[in-house]
């Protein structure tokens, strides 16, 4: 269960996508943190760079695209999101994994479809609800942990101020729209997973039927 709710909440930072076409291709080499020399910003330039980023995500009322994820364990992952704000995402992981993800706006699900269950947590227990809120504000709902800037190259760096959410997660944003091309997640035990996103389209209708699921003893 703890490892399953740890992919979940891997898998959860998808749903801020506002975005743009991020990078290309499939990770062939294990996770590595980027370390780059940031720019020096002052408090007020900080705060001023995160409320355009934090606009930024607000303007996206919805989205799809792909997606690649690189797990500790060098083994790797892909799949199909689409998102609609506030609050609903679902994340189908392309074949062999079992894996769907989805938040209906109250609780975020987990289905494994060859083990046959389905695990949820809160919506407001994962980083869902700091991404998809209508009034996101990063500095009053979560702790910054980090900010960096290299040219278009931003990362946020944040925790959980609650202690409810292990390790902290990297939002990586690129271009002058600052667009989400990815996220990092390190939990408390060093491990490290990075999801790099892909033709990313956004502004088009989806189906509100692809945020429900149900149990399979429902079925």
């Amino acid at each position: 269960m703890k490892t399953k709710l740890a992919t979940l909440v891997a898998a959860a930072a998808l749903a801020a996508a506002p975005l743009a076409l991020a990078r290309q291709g499939t990770p062939e080499t294990a996770p590595t943190q980027i370390t780059a020399t940031p720019a020096s910003m002052s408090a007020e330039q900080r705060t001023a760079l995160l409320k355009d980023i934090a606009a930024s995500m607000e303007s996206v009322k919805t989205a799809s695209g792909r997606f690649d994820q690189l797990s500790p364990d060098f083994s790797s992952a892909s799949g199909s999101f689409a998102i609609s704000r506030p609050g609903k995402v679902r994340f189908d992981y392309d074949a062999p994994s079992p894996l769907l993800i989805v938040a209906n706006g109250t609780t975020v699900a987990m289905q494994d479809s060859e083990l046959e269950t389905t695990d949820r947590v809160p919506l407001g227990s994962t980083p869902l609800a700091l991404l998809l809120d209508d009034n996101l504000d990063f500095e009053t709902e979560a702790e910054i942990v980090d900010v960096t800037k290299e040219g278009e190259h931003v990362e946020v760096t944040l925790r959980d101020p609650d202690g409810e959410m292990d390790g902290t997660l990297t939002l990586v944003f690129d271009g002058p729209q600052h667009d989400l091309t990815g996220w990092r997640t390190l939990d408390s035990g060093g491990n490290l997973t990075e999801v790099m996103l892909h033709d990313v389209e956004t502004g088009k209708k989806i189906n509100p039927r692809l945020f429900i699921v149900k149990d399979f003893d429902d079925e």
